[in-house]
């Protein structure tokens, strides 16, 4: 399929590492702002989740590292040393019948430092005894180091049904939220300046030439285009960083746990 005709990937889901008090108590902290959808426990018995579903598909996803976890297997967990209260990563998937080979090739083909490590299996059970199979393809560099989380997409890729695990079209009253927030409009993400040149390459060739500099097209589950739909990124001197603009009903500002900030547009 030529670059031209090539469909633009899918916003999948946002990840928040919090605490594993934090998400017990979340129902609380953020039920005046948006509906929450149990999660359940990780395949690896490390951490559990809960979500905030949009009507556009994507999701939130709240993550917590079990208190009672071992340190060292922490330590080695993609997200393991990362700082709780802050979104730290992102994932596009594909279609159900869509093939990562030829996108993971292409990256490859590119020569521009990065590649996609081949699928490896991930799944949780829901609180319901349903369980969920995916698989996840992580970024690297050149010399086989991961990249960091959240300056490039991870890739989620489902091997059960996604309205399992994404029921926002088969129970659209989770995506009914008190703030009118719709879905994802944007993602900004703040990375080190020396990375922007190979994260620039990296991106034209996931998501296709970007139409503005360094801003680059997406799409979502629903095929909404209420939004902007896109992810920008730029440099910095200081930490890397992902903000998200939301898409909603009313503008403004939404505090969802305290120092985690949306602009609503």
């Amino acid at each position: 399929m030529s670059d031209r005709v090539r469909p633009s990937p899918i916003l999948d889901h946002i990840v928040i590492l919090v605490s594993h008090d934090i998400l017990l108590d979340l129902d609380n902290r953020v039920q005046r702002l948006f509906n929450l959808m149990p999660g359940g426990t990780h395949e690896d018995g490390m951490t559990s989740n809960k979500l905030i579903l949009f009507s556009d598909g994507v999701y939130i996803e709240f993550i917590a590292f079990y208190a009672d976890v071992d340190p060292e297997r922490r330590r080695k967990h993609r997200w393991g040393n990362l700082k709780e209260g802050t979104i730290i990563d992102w994932a596009f998937t594909l279609p159900p019948d869509g093939d990562f080979r030829p996108l993971s090739g292409r990256v490859l083909d590119a020569n521009v430092g990065i590649s996609y490590e081949d699928p490896v299996p991930g799944g949780r059970k829901r609180e319901d005894g349903t369980t969920l199979k995916w698989t996840v393809s992580t970024a690297k560099n050149a010399l086989g180091n991961a990249i960091p989380p959240g300056y490039l997409p991870f890739w989620c890729l489902d091997k059960t049904p996604r309205d399992l695990r994404v029921p926002y079209s088969v129970e659209p009253h989770l995506t009914q939220h008190q703030t009118g927030v719709r879905g994802i409009s944007a993602l900004l993400l703040s990375v080190p300046r020396k990375e922007i040149p190979s994260l620039t390459k990296a991106y034209d060739v996931i998501c296709g030439p970007a139409p503005e500099d360094q801003v680059w097209h997406y799409e979502v589950p629903s095929g909404s285009t209420a939004g902007r739909n896109t992810i920008s990124i730029s440099g910095t001197e200081g930490d890397a960083a992902i903000t998200l603009v939301l898409n909603g009903l009313n503008c403004g500002q939404v505090e969802i746990l305290p120092g985690i900030i949306f602009k609503v547009e």
